[in-house]
């Protein structure tokens, strides 16, 4: 056992480190490996899920929304993931939703429920879970099977699957929730996973994922309900309702990352309409809609400035207490964010490819090269972001010492130049991502 939980953290650590040489960014699982700065703040969110967003003496959990506020490539992402990981830690369900013009847009809450939808995760079991087993689909599934161990996936038991099904049929069908059909599509699909009905399963499958099912296939289950405009916020809601009350979740998390920036490219109109769904989830929240629920919306400062002041109510709700700003840790100096950040880098490689100790000499030069990648970062971002920039370039000195053995002195000259290689790199990366939003 203790040697496959080593095989598992290392694999973890290979996880990490490569998905920093590739794009600069955080990995999907792991984040918090190489967190830095921002403990504190993620002591407070955990603090809030547990005494606020969870059941207590049987009473549902509160909602909350929060703006996530910084750089672009300063670690709103990285956050992000972070909040995900302490969530599932809680047996929160989470969405991580990337908003984009095309798929999900904020001012078409039909388009916005489908990609939550089609976003949520269970706390996975394994790594490979993480990018295999999304949508409230599969949710369904994975939590059913740790209610009762083993009815889905494990070797069938006439007995398990009975108790399963009378628990679908007079529990979670019962759930009081604002759109019914929203409950009754998740009981049928589970039961029909466990009947092997997979007629049944496909078209509730489809509509529990957000898709739009005609009306005609659902009419035949005796399902009726259309996704659209008037439906999109009362089904989402009634997702996170059915998640929490059933008890197959201690609630919902609902991350938004506007890393495409498609606010900046709306039209008037829709920007309105985008600012109005937004208050309509906020007051919602307020009102115990969305228990045990809360929703991190990442954004840069712009957002305040450029499009929250157009709109005096949105604004009212975007004060000091709603704003989580991970620009710049209070009281510390970026280069010494950078090389706190630079120095988890070092452990997790080191751990990933199982490299032995430095001596102090190594040591002494090893930080000496990433004072200087952080100097030529603080210099040289272009756009690509500090913190982005020295993980990337981070990252490749430690590539440079692991073929050749040797840790280089980097003159300014040269970490510059790496500097400059890389932050291309990463801008032609953004512009490639940004080309359908960005």
């Amino acid at each position: 056992m203790e040697q496959d939980s080593r095989k598992e953290s290392r694999l973890l650590a290979k996880d990490v480190i490569e998905s920093l040489r590739a794009s600069g960014q955080p990995p999907k699982l792991g984040a918090t490996t190489i967190n830095v700065g921002t403990d504190r703040l993620l002591q407070k969110i955990g603090e809030f899920l547990d005494d606020q967003c969870a059941r207590h003496d049987g009473r549902d959990g509160r909602g909350g929304c929060r703006w996530i506020e910084g750089d672009y490539g300063n670690g709103k992402t990285q956050f992000l993931r972070c909040v995900r990981e302490l969530a599932w830690d809680r047996g929160f369900v989470v969405a991580f939703v990337e908003l984009d013009q095309n798929t999900s847009p904020l001012d078409d809450m039909s388009k916005v429920f489908s990609a939550v939808a089609r976003a949520l995760q269970a706390p996975p079991a394994t790594c490979a879970e993480v990018d295999r087993e999304k949508g409230f689909d599969t949710v369904l599934e994975s939590l059913l099977d740790r209610k009762f161990p083993g009815v889905l996936k494990g070797i069938p038991n006439e007995a398990l699957k009975k108790e399963a099904l009378d628990w679908i049929k007079q529990s979670l069908r019962r759930t009081p929730v604002e759109s019914r059909p929203i409950a009754n599509a998740a009981a049928k699909f589970l039961s029909a996973v466990i009947e092997g009905d997979s007629a049944t399963e496909d078209v509730t499958r489809e509509l529990l994922r957000g898709g739009n099912v005609p009306q005609a296939r659902l009419a035949k289950l005796e399902i009726f309900f259309r996704l659209d405009e008037s439906t999109a916020l009362d089904a989402l809601k009634s997702v996170t309702q059915l998640l929490q009350r059933s008890g197959l979740a201690t609630g919902t998390i609902i991350l938004f990352d506007e890393a495409r920036r498609t606010l900046s490219l709306m039209s008037t109109r829709a920007k309105k309409e985008a600012c109005e769904n937004l208050l309509t989830v906020i007051n919602s929240c307020n009102e115990a809609a969305f228990p045990g629920t809360m929703f991190l919306y990442a954004v840069m400062p712009e957002f305040f400035t450029d499009f929250a002041t157009q709109y005096p109510a949105l604004q009212q709700r975007c004060g000091d207490a709603t704003r989580v700003k991970i620009n710049r840790m209070e009281g510390v100096p970026e280069q010494d964010v950078l090389a706190a950040i630079a120095d988890k880098i070092k452990h997790v490689y080191f751990e990933a490819y199982e490299l032995g100790e430095l001596d102090d000499g190594q040591q002494a030069a090893l930080n000496r090269a990433f004072a200087q990648l952080s100097q030529s970062a603080l210099r040289d971002s272009m756009g690509a972001g500090t913190r982005r920039l020295l993980v990337r370039t981070a990252v490749a000195y430690l590539d440079q010492y692991r073929d050749d053995g040797h840790l280089a002195d980097l003159s300014a000259s040269s970490a510059d130049s790496m500097s400059k290689d890389y932050g291309e790199e990463l801008n032609k990366a953004a512009t490639v991502q940004g080309s359908d939003g960005e």
